[in-house]
């Protein structure tokens, strides 16, 4: 293994060891695993280049583009991190369904190629310089994670470009704008070298950039260690741009909350598991917009975290009443889908688990007793 090679395989490792940190760090499950599939994705990606680099994916053919539909997965998921984490939004099934649309058809483009023979996949890379047609196809889908991550975060930077460009009065805040604006720019710019030496077949380029992406990924990494909560601070200001114009002029706040608390208290509705935003905010007559920003501005609380809160605080009330009901039993009936969610719901808002809950509550109620 040569120096290039090794020093790729390396930021390869570097990225699963702190995903496997990630995954046991104390924020949500759903945060956990977002993050985690960042780093994991684009560990795969290094290991692609480390490949093709060392020359491996020509004595082994099949290796070809298998990082691919990974790579391609990383600015989905940093999108709907964005979205869920610092913005506070929801995502529906149908969006997830068309941001990993892509990922599918790579597969299936691939396909083809992995599953020909040996002879088949020999010949299609020694055509890649001649761009026949199937050759050109896997040229481009080389291509399509950098042009992925470019189409997600240009709009973004200037759809935020006023909190991006602006002075922050609080010296937390606007620390962690720098280094939000920094690290951003400098994702875009090594992704945006990278794709340059491909379109201009430039191999220096092309290496350049797979060489900054172990560097991106130890900046990313010395960040979150030094600043844990700069992200906190980011979404706090994104929330406030993204509503600085706001939704719910002239409309009578008070009458949302009073019907919004109505139909959690008595209609119960977060007792679906399947509810949504869109549901939520069509029985209050809002757009999602509209609710989004309530829940957010008002009450300052995402979507899932309202609905979690009135869950868990029905659960509260049935693991007393019902001692000898089953916590999975009572979980699913005040909506949550799995224990595990359940648990950590219950944790996030009770400050223990359901067992330490109703265990605390009857060893109590037993002192009262005596």
């Amino acid at each position: 293994m040569d120096l290039e090679t090794g020093y790729l395989v390396f930021g390869a490792a570097f990225g699963c060891i702190w995903s496997l940190g990630i995954l046991v760090s104390p924020a949500s499950l759903g945060e956990r695993t977002r993050a985690a599939l960042i780093m994991f994705f684009s560990s795969l990606w290094l290991v692609g280049g480390a490949t093709f680099l060392s020359g491996l994916v020509r004595t082994y053919p099949v290796l070809y583009g298998i990082h691919i539909p990974f790579a391609l997965g990383i600015a989905p998921v940093l999108y709907i991190h964005f979205q869920i984490t610092l913005l506070g939004l929801e995502v529906s099934k149908r969006e997830l369904v068309f941001h990993f649309l892509p990922n599918f058809i790579c597969i299936i483009l691939l396909l083809p190629f992995w599953l020909g023979g040996e002879e088949f996949r020999l010949r299609t890379l020694q055509e890649i310089a001649q761009a026949k047609t199937y050759s050109s196809i896997l040229v481009f889908l080389q291509i399509t994670p950098k042009i992925s991550i470019l189409s997600y975060f240009l709009p973004l930077l200037w759809m935020y470009r006023s909190y991006l460009f602006r002075s922050e009065q609080d010296e937390n805040e606007e620390r962690a704008r720098r280094m939000f604006l920094l690290f951003v720019c400098l994702i875009c710019f090594v992704i945006f070298w990278g794709l340059t030496g491909s379109i201009l077949r430039r191999i220096e380029f092309v290496k350049e950039s797979i060489f900054s992406l172990p560097v991106l990924l130890v900046i990313g990494f010395l960040l979150s260690q030094r600043e844990p909560n700069w992200l906190g601070f980011v979404g706090k200001s994104l929330r406030e741009v993204r509503y600085k114009k706001s939704r719910l002029k002239g409309m009578d706040e008070s009458k949302i909350k009073d019907r919004l608390e109505a139909l959690m208290r008595r209609e119960k509705v977060y007792a679906d598991e399947d509810l949504t935003l869109s549901q939520l905010a069509e029985e209050l007559d809002l757009t999602n917009h509209q609710l989004s920003e309530f829940l957010n501005q008002r009450l300052s609380m995402k979507f899932s975290d309202y609905i979690n809160s009135w869950r868990v605080e029905e659960a509260k009330v049935l693991l007393l009443e019902d001692p000898d009901r089953s916590i999975l039993a009572i979980s699913e009936s005040v909506g949550f889908n799995s224990k595990s969610a359940f648990n950590e719901a219950f944790k996030k808002f009770a400050d223990s688990t359901p067992s330490e809950f109703r265990k605390t509550a009857i060893q109590y109620k037993a002192s009262l007793k005596f």
